[in-house]
């Protein structure tokens, strides 16, 4: 057995394990990007780099060797430095977004990709599922919203920009109609699991409302108390034709359903017993009164379980050019059966198809790294290859790990993937300019599942 030491503590492996694999059999996480257990080490990102205490060098640990006597640290500043400084070199020559351009501008961060993408395939249900989790009141929304999202959207570019506020407006309704129901159905419930903790939430505002139903989606019990003799707040005020009010009943309703509480005509609310107070800021606007609701229910689930509010990383684009803009169309589906699902296939998919599951935004996001640090003379353009088929292949994504290159040849893919070029103007391509449905016959969703980023992804991923 070989000896050493990682951060201090002793461990025994078997000879020609790595430092690495060391790491790993003492639960030391070490950061990787392009390594792969059942694969030869790349050492391409040099992320995984730890420091020699003994000489002061900094070596890949993905193939350094354990040898015996040798002492390793994997988090001191210099190491962390290191692994910043690579996350932003990385990062610089880095094209896409992590999230669509709507989404970022809608003030309640609804996720609007993956909504219309369910609109798009016919999944009315589980899109107006998205739109109630993320907005609480999306019907009411749709009527008094002045669907910044709209502006953001990309396909104004091209044409015209996705009615998305009538499509929430839309999918909220049909999930909580307005008109009255039939003998025996009954108001759509939802359920959500408890953690024990009560909350009470004073005002039955946009903003008292949205913070209530996001505290009912954490698990937290909620009570809402208003002086008023009905819930609603200033949305009361509103005219039947700038907002009707059966649309009103009907989302006090659905939120009555997911357990929550409203205590009315209570000028003075006894919240002893409670474990938390929440009086939400309201705004004008109600889409960003949601807002503020939504970041209130956050900040007291955060410090029910001692939390620091994260904040993720968000790579960004910016604007498209021309050819860009007709890259992202090509990819956009064409078949739909009704006016809706049509509306809603329109959204040319310019968020990433691996949000979750990026291991560069993890890392960009666990480091502190910064997309600008390393700031780009001019950006790259932005390419999408697999146009018809099931796989799509951004470019600009590719860190050039090799992994997928190693994976194709060891399947023995008649074409595969490789390497083109060299330095900086390097590229992963399919031999001899033929198409990504030739090169990945046998291993797609085995390149799909290794790659580090959004570079290789399912056309109709949606990990949200």
């Amino acid at each position: 057995m070989v000896k050493l030491k990682i951060n201090g503590m002793e461990v025994s492996v078997d000879p020609g394990a790595t430092v690495l694999e060391a790491a790993q059999q003492i639960g030391v996480e070490i950061p990787t990007l392009c390594w792969r257990k059942d694969l030869p080490p790349a050492t391409s990102c040099m992320l995984c780099v730890v420091k020699n205490v003994k000489t002061g060098q900094l070596l890949p640990s993905c193939s350094a060797p354990a040898v015996d006597g040798l002492e390793v640290e994997t988090d001191c500043e210099e190491v962390l430095e290191a692994r910043r400084d690579i996350l932003n070199l990385l990062l610089s020559e880095h094209v896409g977004d992590c999230e669509a351009p709507c989404r970022r501008i809608c003030p309640a961060s609804l996720d609007i990709p993956s909504m219309l993408r369910k609109i798009g395939d016919g999944d009315t249900e589980a899109a107006a599922w998205i739109a109630k989790r993320d907005l609480a009141i999306p019907a009411i929304l749709g009527y008094v919203c002045p669907a910044p999202c709209e502006k953001g959207c990309r396909r104004a570019q091209i044409d015209s920009s996705i009615t998305i506020r009538e499509l929430h407006r839309d999918v909220g309704r049909a999930r909580c109609p307005s008109e009255p129901r039939t003998a025996g159905t009954a108001v759509p419930t939802f359920e959500f699991p408890m953690s024990g903790k009560r909350v009470a939430v004073i005002g039955s505002g946009p903003a008292g409302l949205s913070s209530a139903w996001k505290l009912r989606q954490l698990g937290h019990a909620c009570t809402i108390f208003d002086g008023a003799a009905e819930a609603g707040g200033a949305l009361l005020e509103l005219p039947e034709e700038k907002l009707p009010r059966a649309v009103l009943v009907a989302e006090i309703e659905s939120l009555k359903a997911a357990g929550i509480e409203f205590v009315l005509g209570t000028a003075s609310p006894e919240t002893t017993g409670f474990d938390a107070v929440v009086e939400p800021e309201e705004h004008k606007l109600a889409v960003k009164a949601v807002a503020n609701g939504k970041a209130a229910a956050e900040k007291i689930d955060g410090e029910f379980q001692s939390l620091e509010p994260a904040q993720r990383f968000d790579s960004k684009i910016g604007k498209l050019r021309e050819s860009e803009a007709q890259q992202f169309l090509a990819n956009c589906p064409q078949a739909a059966t009704d006016e809706m699902q049509k509306e809603a296939a329109r959204c040319l998919h310019c968020d990433c198809r691996k949000p979750v599951s990026c291991k560069l935004r993890k890392y960009a996001e666990q480091y502190g790294a910064k997309q600008s640090f390393y700031e780009a003379v001019e950006r790259k353009h932005i390419e999408l290859i697999g146009h018809a088929g099931e796989v799509v292949f951004e470019p600009g994504k590719c860190i050039k790990c090799g992994l997928c290159v190693q994976i194709t040849k060891r399947a023995g893919e008649e074409l595969g993937l490789t390497f083109v070029g060299r330095g900086f103007n390097t590229k992963v391509k399919v031999p001899f300019n033929e198409s990504l449905e030739d090169g990945l016959k046998k291993v797609a969703r085995e390149c799909v599942e290794a790659c580090p980023t959004g570079a290789l992804a399912f056309r109709d991923a949606d990990e949200k």
